[in-house]
């Protein structure tokens, strides 16, 4: 071949080879372009649909986190809060709860529809009354959300439903559980058609018949024997009222000290203790002032419940006071009315006595308690004189020449007491037994003196220091009631003197205890010089009004049905009534005129203790 030929034809292929390497044409790159696109597409809606589910996952667990916190916090409440159902005014709102169903009295509410339960309600008023507030249940719904660090905001509603909240003979099956039902709502990441979703979870709620008390069993659990004790030394008073001269006085009155504790036990532990201080009250024409005004009352409360915001010790020690002299005057007499200061003592609860919690004060009990139960006490005692005092001066002219001094009258006076007032609670622990609640209570009180003579009055002979004086006077009460409790006792000591003409008789309460003395009277008329020597007549009558005595003293003690094998005391009390109770008179005169005309009424109150054991009920 000629070599022009071969030239030509390798120009060619070489040119056809160059024309390759020219790349893609633009219709191919629009189609990669469409297709990885496309891809990329495909990717990101994966991604933002997996996000959305990941957001659902997350808002579902937190509203089912809010649901068991308040369904946890309903577990907490005592079981008659749960009884006592949702508060009535909140029903017509509730967009959960219809009306109006079917054979359906008026005003029953359901749950959901008309096929749901009955919805239990109560006539409650929360907020305003705060101890209606048992949330979740009173009120029903609330909101929760950001603020709470929660993914979005929440509303929360609760239920609670019993088709047969009453139990009567034939009206139910059975004794039907209440059901409690949490609802939480939101509008979040869900796909329903409004964008709201929504949890429900439900709990059966149930206590044993036979044990249900909204106070000391407030939870569903096993029956348990029932404990009650109290122990009360009262505050005594002797009040004198009436009129002394032109003096702006109506009444005096002397408070003495006293003291208290009550004790529950049954699934939780209350105990109660105080103290009151002794005190003064003059009532005049302008209202009556009591001294001292301020920590004359203690007290102390505690509770096992782990609901209750109450304390488990407690303890609350008498302020000692400043004392007071309350004055009133007209004319040149007066009335004063007379405290000491200076009072002790304290008041203990306990729900576990023990170590720290040291239970009760030293004394009652010589030894404090120490096994970690329950425990009460307070004691008190008076340390000065308190007394109703009128000053007589009598002005017999307008020269203030003839004046006649009769001086101070003591008309009622109580002296310091020599040991404490005291009471003491507590639950005692017996082997392979249920074991025992004991109370007691004792009484020392200082000398008690009624109707005192002037003291520039000539006395007749053989007087002391008042017509009427109790001295050396206590007393003491004890109780227990359980599986092996001891009797009841009292006992008394002391002596009450009055005068009976001649000289003074005499009554020892240790040994006639229930006294009752009638028609006491004394009239004494004395011969009283005033500034000039001139002799004026002095006439002073004291009488009991119908008669003075002792309250009764009695100690008894019982046993029921139900007691464990061996027996046991499901009930006892002893008393001790007040050593003086009655009213007296207490009239002056001058030369015929009536100066002071008072009453004196006298009641020292009674001592008591009361235990009560109740063996453990079967269960409903």
């Amino acid at each position: 071949m000629p070599m022009r030929w071969k030239n030509s034809l390798f120009v060619r292929i070489h040119a056809r080879v160059r024309d390759d390497e020219r790349g893609f044409s633009l219709l191919e790159t629009v189609i990669a372009i469409t297709v990885i696109f496309g891809s990329l597409i495909t990717l990101a809606l994966s991604a933002s649909t997996g996000f959305r589910y990941v957001g659902i996952g997350r808002e579902q667990q937190a509203a089912n986190q809010v649901a068991n916190q308040l369904m946890e916090q309903t577990r907490g409440l005592a079981f008659s809060k749960i009884q006592r159902g949702m508060q009535a005014s909140e029903l017509s709102t509730d967009p959960n709860l219809v009306t109006a169903c079917a054979g359906d009295p008026t005003g029953t509410y359901r749950l959901l529809d008309c096929t749901g339960e009955k919805v239990v309600s109560t006539n409650l008023n929360c907020p305003t009354a705060t101890t209606d507030c048992s949330v979740p249940i009173v009120p029903s719904s609330g909101t929760v959300g950001q603020a709470e660090d929660y993914p979005v905001d929440y509303t929360w509603h609760s239920y609670v439903t019993n088709n047969c909240p009453v139990v009567i003979e034939g009206a139910c099956e059975a004794i039907s559980p209440y059901r409690v039902t949490i609802i939480v709502t939101w509008e979040g990441a869900g796909t329903s058609a409004d964008g709201v979703q929504g949890v429900t979870i439900q709990s059966l709620f149930h206590s044993p018949g036979g044990c249900i008390n909204s106070s000391t069993h407030p939870f569903a659990a096993p029956c348990q024997p029932f404990y009650y004790g109290q122990a009360i030394a009262p505050s005594g008073e002797i009040e004198v009222s009436g009129s002394v001269g032109a003096v702006d006085f109506q009444s005096g009155t002397i408070i003495l000290t006293g003291v208290e504790t009550t004790m529950q036990v049954e699934q939780v532990s209350q105990v109660q203790s105080s103290w009151t201080q002794s005190q003064t009250n003059l009532t005049t024409s302008s209202g009556t002032t009591a001294l001292p005004t301020a920590a004359s009352f203690g007290a102390t409360a505690v509770d096992s419940d782990p609901s209750a915001t109450t304390p488990n010790y407690q303890v609350s020690p008498v302020d000692p006071g400043e004392g007071s002299n309350q004055v009133t005057a007209g004319g040149d007499n007066n009335v004063q009315v007379q405290n000491a200061a200076g009072d002790a003592g304290e008041a203990i609860s306990a729900t576990a006595a023990g170590g720290t919690n040291a239970c009760p004060p030293v004394p009652p009990a010589s030894t404090q308690e120490s096994d970690l139960q329950p425990c009460g006490g307070a004691k008190v005692q008076q340390a000065g004189v308190s007394r109703i005092v009128a000053y007589l001066y009598q002005d017999l002219d307008a020269d203030d020449v003839a004046d006649l001094e009769l001086g101070e009258t003591t008309l009622a006076s109580v002296g310091p007491a020599s040991v404490p007032t005291t009471v003491f609670t507590d639950r005692e622990l017996v082997s392979d037994e249920d074991g025992n609640i004991e109370n007691s209570a004792s009484r020392t009180l200082g000398t008690v003196s009624i109707g005192g003579l002037p003291e520039f009055v000539p006395a007749p002979a053989g007087w002391g220091t008042s017509f009427l004086e109790l001295t050396g006077y206590s007393d003491a009460v004890a109780t227990a009631a359980g599986t092996s409790a001891a009797d009841p006792t009292t006992s008394i000591a002391g002596t009450l003197s009055y005068w009976s003409g001649g000289g003074y008789s005499t009554v020892d309460l240790g040994a006639t205890p229930e006294y009752s003395l009638s028609n006491l009277e004394f009239i004494h008329v004395a011969d009283v010089a005033d500034a000039n020597g001139v002799p004026h007549q002095i006439q002073i009558r004291i009488a009991t009004v119908d008669s003075i005595s002792m309250g009764s003293v009695p100690a008894t003690s019982e046993s029921s049905e139900g007691c464990p094998a061996g027996g046991c005391t499901t009930e006892a009390r002893a008393t001790v009534g007040s050593p003086i109770i009655g009213s007296l008179t207490y009239e002056l005169w001058i030369d015929g005129v009536q100066i002071v005309d008072t009453r004196i009424d006298v009641s020292l109150g009674t001592l008591s203790s009361k235990s009560i054991y109740g063996p453990t009920p079967e269960a409903g």
